[in-house]
């Protein structure tokens, strides 16, 4: 999945009006940049946040940042103030050395917010959209079946996937639809569907080149329509 510009923005103007939340599978933190936390579910973590592995707290995280700017070496040698070696980073809390983003690890636990809002959320779903997933990994994968019969269920991505969870993209299907493509521009066209490309363009100079190439590409296909 690419950066995603458009799917957060489709996400901020829509999940605030709405209780039900968004539920992200990568760890890239970048939800945490458009959506606010309290919508988001990040199912395998983020590296937007950091905690301890020995006693679960919470670390503040711009001071998690410059903890490790302080104390861990460059491997990269980019960085000219990075010290030589590294020394630990201790957990406030425990006083361990176990602090690290908060990412889920193979092996280890999801998140409990996860189990707690994926079947409230669910239950009263009209609409699920996927985007940018093969829908193997459980139990993330799952959510596709735990909404009710009647939520319409979109499909964003390059090629079908979900056929063996039940997803039926059939010409006879009801509820799923398989939106075929790149998802910045799936999303950018449902963006303009909705009225929200004038929103766009406000700041479009201050997304990255591949998002900004699709609003350039958009405004002048919409000023040849209208001839202008």
């Amino acid at each position: 999945m690419c950066d995603c510009c458009f799917y957060n923005l489709f996400v901020l103007k829509t999940l605030l009006r709405l209780k039900q939340s968004f539920f992200l599978r990568c760890c890239i933190g970048l939800d945490f940049q458009c959506v606010p936390s309290e919508k988001v579910v990040a199912v395998h973590g983020s590296i937007g946040m950091a905690s301890c592995e020995s006693c679960g707290s919470s670390v503040n995280f711009d001071e998690f940042c410059d903890n490790v700017k302080r104390n861990i070496k460059d491997i990269y040698n980019q960085d000219q103030e990075a010290p030589k070696e590294s020394s630990p980073i201790l957990c406030p809390t425990c006083k361990k050395p176990t602090v690290k983003p908060s990412t889920v690890l193979f092996g280890s636990s999801l998140p409990s917010r996860f189990f707690e809002l994926s079947e409230d959320d669910t239950r009263s779903a009209d609409l699920l959209i996927v985007a940018g997933t093969s829908l193997v990994v459980s139990p993330a994968n799952f959510l596709v079946s735990m909404v009710p019969d009647f939520t319409l269920r979109v499909i964003v991505n390059l090629q079908p996937v979900g056929q063996h969870l039940g997803l039926d993209y059939g010409p006879y299907s009801k509820r799923d639809f398989f939106a075929s493509g790149n998802c910045d521009e799936i999303f950018l066209d449902l963006i303009c569907h909705l009225g929200w490309f004038d929103y766009v363009q406000e700041f479009v100079n201050e997304l990255p080149e591949q998002s900004r190439l699709l609003v350039e590409d958009r405004m002048r296909d919409i000023k040849e329509k209208l001839n202008l």
